[in-house]
């Protein structure tokens, strides 16, 4: 009985353990748009034009040659409810006559998200209490700060703090002759 029991509560452990241990893989479907080419999109592009900027739809319509719609489907473990977007592009003579964008994220949204983001951070860092070391030493105490020094708000601001990575560009010298000698 003994000899069984072992066994037994190994196989049931191992089994119990492995259940927890499921890879669920992300799955990704359709035409994934960057929102740089969505908000490029305009009324009376041609079809040429739409199909450069955001590229083929994965499934065409068999049936309506005057509509393209790009979907993008994404699932993930992480997520409970898996993300959908859509984007239609109606066509009338060859050009765009309109679109519908159901979740796809556009340049105006992004910039949306950045400033919330930063008012988010700012209000954080302004309610911030500091740790007990920096209380038991006396060093970074002061919980009031000057918003105005910590982060500019402006682009041209941000533009002047941070040098270009290159160099200006110099002018190249004169050659020297021609590779055939003079003429």
């Amino acid at each position: 009985m003994k000899r069984l029991a072992l066994p037994t509560l190994l196989l049931a452990s191992a089994t119990l353990f492995a259940t927890g241990c499921v890879y669920k893989m992300n799955i990704q479907q359709g035409n994934y748009l960057v929102a740089e080419s969505v908000s490029q999109l305009k009324e009376g592009m041609t079809r040429s034009q739409v199909r450069f900027l955001l590229g083929t739809p994965m499934v065409p319509v068999a049936f309506d040659d005057s509509r393209w719609d790009y979907y993008y489907f994404f699932s993930s473990r992480r997520h409970k409810e898996p993300l959908k977007r859509r984007l239609t592009v109606y066509f009338a003579d060859e050009k765009v006559a309109s679109f519908e964008n159901q979740g796809v994220p556009t340049q105006a949204d992004l910039a949306q998200v950045e400033a919330d983001l930063r008012r988010a951070i700012a209000e954080t860092r302004k309610n911030r209490r500091p740790s007990l070391w920096q209380r038991m030493t006396g060093r970074g105490g002061d919980t009031t700060r000057d918003d105005s020094t910590s982060e500019p708000s402006s682009e041209a601001s941000e533009a002047e703090r941070k040098p270009d990575p290159l160099p200006p560009a110099q002018p190249l010298p004169e050659p020297a002759g021609t590779p055939s000698g003079p003429t």
